[in-house]
């Protein structure tokens, strides 16, 4: 690496720095698990960069309300950026590992050094073998609220995962503490992260950050961010969402970016070096979008940012932001419009209609990976979107699954390969099959009421799911569907190589 890559990832490192804390801070404010009416959570961070040390001194102030109708003696917070403390506790299987690290595994992650509690020092430890959770004592009655101050290094290392600095570009999700949302029991969610769906169990919450970056860098939030000139060649940053689940960022030099906006007013904007299909990029975000808002109502951001990011399991959804790997921007097609229809559906169910990310992570994406191919069918008719099921889907229903995983199964029990098949296209199917019994009018209007349940509740179940197929066809359909969602598999034994 020269000295000029050398000072781009130093520069680079910086500015992941400022929104990991904030981000930090925002996931960690937003302890509210779930309680209806709870006041809005902010955020606040600072940060120092330490160029002789490649890390970042972070300083972050988190207000946790406890909503988990007990008294608590400590909050358990997610450290996901702990992962990279050692290479077993890495999700990356087989030969992504050697992707996500090309030039040999680098340890990274969290160095804590403080906690404290209104002020106070607090008692403090890591649980599970990975380091990935963190425990912080403290003395909260129901109702009650507190000041969390972390003051920590972070230790940054290039690499193609969701935490990584590479040549130009650097990528970051889930790179912060965050509070561990409760369940109706009061106990802590903790789920196992995986690589290829949300994971992180936390409340949403708004916030706002401001990061001052060299003038030749870019930062790509899916935020309403904004920027000033500052002196020394910098930009100052500002960054506001609210009521978010997640938030990343991705921080480019060199990128394009082209802009359009569909007819109710939503900016859609691409910034990518790769002009080959950018125009195709724009016009099937628009048209997913436009078909959506048809459907379910008015997309719940004003703004959605598709970026290009060489993550390594490919394109990867985000709140209002799409990552799009530079060979899936090249190779077009259908492939692309997927991605892109996939991540559009997203916003919809998976973020602001909001259903537990490991234990129901079909309710999302089940549900989205279906309607990319009703964007196909609106598009361009019943025979293409019967062809593009039966290329995509119908090897996926050939093949056995060991250990007798279903649609519903929590995420963290598959392999990325099997998570692809059996939730994302079998659960397409499942939706299939709904189509094909209930009508696909009944269907898109079960999922608008489906998608306005979402709106009314913190967090979506199968049982909504169910009341709005019944309520949206004058039906009965709880039997019918848990047949198909546990028993689809069963197709490997009817040589079924057709769908109509």
């Amino acid at each position: 690496m020269n000295k000029k890559q050398k000072r781009l990832v130093r520069m680079i490192a910086i500015v992941l720095a400022a929104l990991l804390v904030f981000s930090a801070v925002i996931s960690a404010v937003i302890s509210i698990a779930y309680a209806e009416e709870a006041p809005a959570n902010q955020c606040e961070l600072t940060m120092e960069y330490l160029n002789e040390e490649q890390a970042l001194r972070m300083s972050q102030r988190l207000v946790y309300s406890n909503a988990s109708g007990r008294k608590l003696d400590r909050v358990v917070f997610y450290a996901p950026a702990n992962m990279f403390r050692r290479q077993s506790a890495l999700f990356y299987e087989g030969d992504n590992l050697n992707k996500a690290f090309p030039n040999g595994y680098l340890p990274g992650g969290i160095d804590l050094t403080s906690v404290r509690v209104n002020g106070s020092k607090a008692d403090w430890g890591y649980q599970g073998k990975d380091e990935t959770f963190l425990r912080v004592a403290c003395n909260l009655e129901p109702g009650e609220s507190c000041e969390f101050v972390f003051d920590y290094y972070l230790l940054l290392t290039a690499n193609g995962a969701f935490m990584g600095v590479s040549e130009g570009e650097c990528r970051l999700s889930d790179f912060y503490f965050a509070p561990a949302a409760t369940d109706t029991e009061g106990e802590f969610i903790l789920n196992m992260a995986t690589s290829y769906t949300r994971y992180i169990d936390t409340p949403a919450a708004d916030y706002t950050a401001t990061i001052t970056l060299p003038d030749a860098l870019i930062l790509t939030t899916g935020g309403a961010e904004s920027h000033t000139e500052g002196a020394n060649k910098t930009r100052t940053w500002t960054v506001q969402a609210k009521d978010v689940h997640d938030f990343s960022m991705v921080i480019s030099q060199g990128l394009n970016e082209r802009t359009t906006s569909t007819a109710s007013g939503v900016e859609v904007r691409l910034r990518t070096d790769v002009k080959k299909n950018a125009s195709q990029v724009l016009q099937t975000a628009v048209e997913a979008i436009e078909t959506c808002e048809g459907w379910f109502g008015p997309l719940p951001f004003e703004q959605i940012d598709i970026v290009q990011a060489d993550y390594l399991p490919g394109a990867l959804p985000h709140t209002a932001c799409l990552w799009l790997p530079e060979n899936v921007l090249k190779e077009g097609g259908r492939t692309l419009d997927h991605a892109i229809r996939f991540f559009i559906a997203q916003q919809y169910f998976g973020r602001s209609a909001w259903a537990h990310p490991a234990s129901d992570a079909w309710l999302s994406d089940s549900v989205s990976e279906f309607l990319a191919y009703l964007m196909l069918e609106e598009r361009e008719g019943h025979d293409a979107y019967l062809a593009a099921l039966n290329e995509d889907l119908v090897d996926a229903l050939q093949l056995t699954i060991p250990g007798g995983l279903v649609v519903s199964s929590d995420a963290s029990l598959f392999t990325e390969y099997e998570y692809e098949i059996v939730v994302r296209q079998r659960g397409a199917v499942v939706f299939h099959e709904l189509y094909t019994a209930m009508g696909r009018e009944d269907l898109i209007g079960a999922l608008k009421l489906f998608h306005e349940r979402g709106l009314a509740v913190d967090v979506l179940s199968e049982m909504d799911l169910v009341n709005a197929l019944n309520e949206a066809s004058g039906g009965s359909w709880k039997n019918y569907l848990t047949d198909w969602v546990f028993n689809v598999g069963d197709y490997v034994n009817q040589d079924i190589f057709w769908l109509d």
